[in-house]
């Protein structure tokens, strides 16, 4: 196949102002098992709304204090010091470094707490870092300092701070400058390969300076209709502003004059769809380490500022398998940027997504928020158990009918689902939207319910064991 000759820019990754944690980065700390089985360290789980010291948590000593007891004991304080230092908690940022934490923990791009305060201009928690040892030109995976990222957001306070403690800016002008342009030999396209076709494109395997990604590619005959083809960039302008675990990574657009390519990162291990296809039933820890996958990355899309966004199209096919057998959702082309107008944010109406998964509201015409996609992600989880849709004979139309005009439900059977799972789901598709859980109230719904089988697991082999003789 030959090579396909494009005049080629690339978006570049802009900063993410949103927290995101994993293990790893210049001063990596193994994690204990329980953390990397319950709380996803290693693997690379967000802080935002999962975390063992939750964000919201940084503003309230006596709950910041009875989480770090908590949390010490698994050594989880890193957590602790990028969750506050993104929330400029000085006192929670003390507190954690009070614990023996090295300043320098990094999250999944190497950014330390200094990159993450710098970034939101919390001067004080700056200064806290620096008099604490923290390395002012640590760089992250972009090779960013955070000098760099006070410039970026223009936090001149900081910028001071940072320069009087030594501080560069390896980047230069380019902090501020959005795109960059990229040869065309840093894309390969000679050896594509198909991997996936939608109604608005196909999706390629391509490398992209040696590094295998996902080219994304929008149908001609729709990236040449100027509406489309802004909404389109739009819709690329949010994406490229995400960064979260459970959220395929969005890396860069390539311009071309008649067609629209972006690429994401790749991930081998294909949807759930191809899971549950192949697999059927998932056992019920498998199923709930699934579901929490999808919440935390739903979680984060549904909290992020200055404006929520709403996936609306949330199926098995928008959520891949990476390499370490964790979740990510993906596609976010029928998402909007909702104004936060109440607890479920701005209504919108008309019909969008999949039908056998979309909520009664939306198929109805109606003003809808996120919780549109609680339902979505209800009907997802219980596949997970199921081994599939329930009603997978009917036409996907005709379930989204019957759910919308006739309040039909996927069974619950007793013995496939637990019975707190079983009023999960139940809340999740209630026929009220706002009786829906919110996805941070559902991971804690699913925590429980994760420790509550890692308990029942643990006491059975104990029981195992004790009734093993020695010969």
């Amino acid at each position: 196949m030959s090579a396909m000759s494009w005049n080629v820019t690339i978006a570049a990754i802009p900063l993410c102002r949103t927290l995101h944690i994993q293990w790893g980065g210049a001063k990596q700390i193994d994690p204990p098992a329980e953390i990397l089985n319950i709380r996803r360290g290693s693997t690379g789980q967000s802080l935002l709304g999962t975390s063992a010291i939750r964000m919201s948590d940084c503003n309230s000593p006596s709950t910041y204090s009875k989480q770090m007891r908590k949390e010490n004991a698994n050594s989880a304080s890193p957590f602790g010091l990028l969750s506050c230092s993104s929330k400029g908690d000085k006192l929670g940022v003390m507190r954690v470094l009070e614990e023996g934490v090295d300043p320098d923990i990094s999250d999944y791009d190497k950014r330390t707490a200094l990159h993450l305060a710098a970034c939101e201009g919390w001067t004080e928690v700056v200064v806290l870092l620096l008099e604490k040892g923290a390395d002012p030109n640590s760089l992250d995976r972009w090779g960013r300092t955070p000098l760099s990222d006070a410039k970026s957001f223009h936090n001149d306070e900081v910028c001071k701070i940072l320069e009087a403690h030594g501080g560069v800016d390896p980047v230069g002008r380019d902090s501020r400058i959005p795109c960059y342009d990229i040869h065309q030999r840093e894309v390969d396209m000679e050896d594509k390969i198909l991997i996936g076709e939608g109604s608005f494109g196909e999706v390629y395997l391509v490398k992209w300076r040696g590094t295998a990604v996902a080219a994304k590619t929008i149908r001609s005959s729709i990236a040449s209709n100027p509406r489309v083809r802004n909404a389109f960039l739009k819709e690329l302008e949010l994406w490229q502003k995400l960064r979260h675990p459970n959220i395929v990574q969005f890396l860069g657009v390539l311009k071309h004059p008649t067609r629209l390519i972006f690429l994401t990162e790749y991930l081998p291990n294909g949807t759930l769809h191809d899971i549950l296809k192949k697999k059927g039933r998932l056992d019920p820890r498998t199923a709930v380490s699934y579901a929490l996958d999808i919440a935390r990355g739903m979680n984060y899309l549904h909290e992020h500022k200055p404006h929520a966004v709403i996936h609306r199209d949330l199926t098995p096919r928008n959520v891949l398998q990476d390499a370490s057998m964790h979740l990510k959702v993906t596609d976010f082309g029928l998402s909007k940027i909702s104004q936060e107008r109440d607890a479920y944010g701005y209504k919108m109406t008309g019909g969008a997504g999949s039908y056998r998964y979309m909520a009664p509201e939306v198929y109805r015409r109606e003003s809808y928020g996120k919780s549109v996609d609680v339902f979505s992600f209800a009907l997802i989880m219980h596949e997970m158990f199921w081994g599939g849709p329930s009603d997978k004979a009917d036409a996907p139309e005709q379930v989204a009918d019957k759910r919308a005009y006739e309040d039909s439900r996927p069974p619950l059977r007793s013995l496939i689902f637990p019975e707190k799972v079983k009023m999960l789901l139940r809340d999740c598709w209630h026929r009220n939207p706002d009786n829906r859980p919110t996805f941070e109230q559902i991971i804690l719904r699913l925590e429980n319910i994760q420790d509550a089988m890692h308990e029942e697991k643990r006491k059975l082999e104990n029981a195992a064991c004790s009734e093993c003789s020695i010969l």
